[in-house]
């Protein structure tokens, strides 16, 4: 099995939780993606969830602990997607001539090399169990029951009971948030539903400040778990129980647009100490998406079971992602055995379905008015007058001893403070006097004002290595900074290496120097100099690695 799990917030606000199955043994967590608002004016603040699941319906549980009592809605797919779109990190390389290149039979080395690359009902409260049924519901194709107890002993019986299959030895974990009196929400699929009726869920309640409760997360989770957090407000968000580091660029593979960009930053917190996040964006986030204000309208108009899935595919507004596309599929009662995607993409090509002359287009645009268009109009109104700021980290079992809370930073929130997810270097090909390209010595030129010198492509080649290699050294630290951030002030620096950078790139501009005049006391050795390893010694970073596992 295999599935994503995101999660709340609170006061401070509990963020993820854990999705546990009807297994002897939780599913282990890789991924977290997380989408919180935080409103100073209502004093609420909201949470979207996306969750993924792979496996028999009847086996899907999840729980996770909230602050305070929730108001639970459906959210939707589209907000993670047009999240990831607006605010993924992108690394661009500019390719400078400086003079006038040549081109040899290798020409294009560099780009080219680039380019290759079944629920039961909810359960009852009991009479003195130590637990307290809260609310119980349905939204969407969720069972809902929101919970209060006295014990972590309590809590876990009363899921247990309830199908709800948990390890006996989540106590540990559970006691804090049992102690902060906070309440559990847990769900379970309708007996009508199945796993592609699982959409992203919403949770809004009182708070000011975002929080995911990773202690609980601890107990099912994959070596290195991945956190993006996203969070609107009125101000730059900054984590307050978590450290923030800012990368070092001379780690990211330009060559290749940034692809180890999640590497660099697995390791960047762990030299923080294995507790840090880095921000990817910060700033007023562009419109999110706008649904077709007729589009109900439209569907019921629709002459046949064919229009009407044209309209709903086409017409709403938005891209079509499997969220919509497993929607679609509920709502006409599709046969199993017409993948639901394929179907939406080209609904004509399956001539072996027919919608009939009992097409009960009623029934459906209500179905897709809950499940699809509802959420999409509640969350495009996220996207209104406000800051959006995104985070990222990664984190292992043992380093989930805290919860990160994540508070608004009015005095980091001005247009000086503002992060790009755009990132640029350039890439100056030295070729004056009509050099060929491919043998022309290059320079690497980052946004910090570092210069590192590079061979050629035929160099490269030549002595089967790669640009990145080559630079191993420069990167090997990649947290450049590691600050404190709280809810004023500035950050307060902890550890500022940009010095030490440059001096290591010195070190390795000499060296390269050096190795390309054939001088034979330079020593090189692929990705550095032997003086660049000693300097890094030098630096003293050991006492920050992350502890042992």
């Amino acid at each position: 099995m295999m599935w994503t799990l995101l999660a709340t917030l609170g006061t401070p606000a509990f963020g993820c939780g854990g999705l546990f199955c009807n297994v002897a043994q939780p599913v282990i967590q890789n991924a977290e993606r997380i989408v919180f608002d935080i409103d100073e004016e209502t004093k609420t603040v909201e949470t979207h969830v996306q969750i993924s699941y792979e496996g028999p319906s009847e086996q899907f549980a999840w729980v996770v602990p909230v602050a305070k009592q929730p108001e639970l809605f459906l959210s939707t797919q589209t907000l993670f997607d047009t999240l990831v779109t607006q605010t993924a990190p992108l690394f661009n390389l500019n390719i400078i001539e400086e003079g006038e290149c040549t081109f040899g039979r290798n020409r294009g080395v560099a780009l080219d090399s680039a380019e290759d690359a079944s629920s039961s009902a909810p359960p009852a409260s009991p009479g003195n169990g130590g637990v307290k049924v809260v609310d119980q519901g349905q939204v969407g194709p969720f069972e809902t029951v929101t919970l209060l107890a006295q014990s972590s002993e309590a809590l876990l019986q009363f899921l247990q009971e309830n199908s709800y299959d948990l390890p006996d030895d989540l106590q540990p974990v559970l006691d804090p948030y049992i102690a902060d009196e906070a309440y559990f929400v847990a769900l379970k699929l309708r007996k009508d539903r199945d796993v592609g009726d699982i959409a992203p869920l919403g949770m809004r309640y009182e708070g000011d400040e975002a929080s995911i409760p990773i202690q609980l997360t601890s107990i099912a989770t994959a070596d290195d778990l991945r956190l993006e957090v996203y969070v609107f407000a009125e101000r730059r968000v900054v984590p307050r129980t978590y450290l923030h580091v800012r990368i070092n660029e001379a780690a990211i593979d330009w060559w290749n647009f940034g692809q180890n960009y999640p590497d660099v930053i697995t390791q960047a917190a762990d030299e923080a100490g294995g507790q840090a996040f880095a921000t990817d964006y910060f700033g007023a986030p562009t419109a999110g998406y706008e649904v077709n204000p007729i589009i109900e309208s439209e569907l019921l108009a629709s002459p046949s079971g064919l229009e009407w899935v044209f309209t709903a595919a086409f017409q709403t507004g938005v891209q079509v992602n499997n969220e919509m596309a497993n929607a679609i599929a509920t709502a006409i009662d599709l046969p199993d055995a017409i993948d639901p995607i394929d179907f939406v993409g080209c609904p004509d090509c399956f001539e072996g379905w027919d919608s009939g002359p009992d097409f009960d287009r009623e029934g459906a645009t209500a179905y897709f008015m809950e499940a699809v268009v509802e959420p999409l109009r509640d969350s495009q109104d996220l996207f209104e007058g406000r800051r959006l700021t995104r985070m990222t980290s990664s984190l292992s079992a043992n380093e989930m001893t805290v919860d990160p809370v994540f508070t608004q930073n009015a005095d980091m929130d001005d247009e000086s403070n503002f992060v790009s997810n755009v990132h640029n270097a350039d890439l100056v090909y030295e070729c004056r006097g009509g050099k060929r390209r491919d043998k022309a010595e290059r320079r690497l030129e980052l946004s910090d004002g570092r210069v590192i010198f590079l061979p050629s492509e035929q160099w490269i080649a030549d002595n089967e290595t790669t640009e990145l290699e080559m630079i191993e050294e420069l990167g090997a630290t990649k947290a450049q900074v590691i600050e404190r951030t709280s809810s004023s002030g500035q950050p307060e620096v902890l550890f500022d290496f940009t010095s030490d950078l440059f001096d290591l790139t010195n070190q390795h501009n000499s060296s390269i120097r050096g190795l390309l005049s054939g001088c034979g006391g330079c020593q090189a050795n692929g990705g550095g100099t032997a003086p660049a390893a000693a300097l890094l010694l030098a630096l003293g970073l050991v006492g920050l690695r992350r502890r042992d596992r």
